[in-house]
């Protein structure tokens, strides 16, 4: 496996899921970034947790930061629970076996926390962990695989 460690990376070939474009916020959205409705109609990556106004993966780098709102497009796909992503923990503890059927939260935009199972209206799966020696020298505290799940709201 190659281990990258910027971003949720899908765990196999995007397929029939399409991607959706939408007009981006004044910032720069990272290829694996999770984004997000800004609540002003444009695309962002300003998050560090799930919440209502998630919408999925960046399928692409792109750079607004120098313009304004609504000059860029950028492209991502949606969360489905069909689609795996491996993505890095960013906690100070090694993402564990005893992780693996958790729903966890965001730690940031592109990493995950497997000790936040507080998670509202969406969470990450875990279904694997990857903590061979390849994978902690990437990563101190490892990966995981999993899927976007819907979860309960705030009411």
């Amino acid at each position: 496996m190659r281990y990258l460690t910027k971003g949720f990376q899908p765990a196999s070939c995007i397929s029939n899921l399409g991607l959706v474009y939408m007009q981006q916020a004044a910032v720069e959205i990272a290829k694996g970034d999770a984004v997000f409705h800004d609540g002003s109609g444009y695309l962002t990556n300003v998050g560090t947790a799930f919440a209502a106004t998630f919408l999925g993966i960046s399928a692409e780098d792109s750079d607004n930061s120098g313009g304004s709102d609504g000059d860029l497009n950028c492209a991502y796909t949606p969360a489905l629970a069909s689609q795996m992503y491996w993505v890095k923990a960013a906690t100070t503890t090694l993402v564990a076996a005893t992780h693996i059927g958790l729903t966890v939260d965001l730690d940031a935009n592109d990493s995950i926390d497997p000790g936040d199972t507080t998670c509202l209206y969406y969470g990450f799966k875990i279904v694997k962990v990857d903590v061979s020696a390849n994978a902690v020298a990437a990563n101190t505290q490892g990966f995981a695989k999993g899927y976007f799940v819907h979860t309960a709201d705030e009411s």
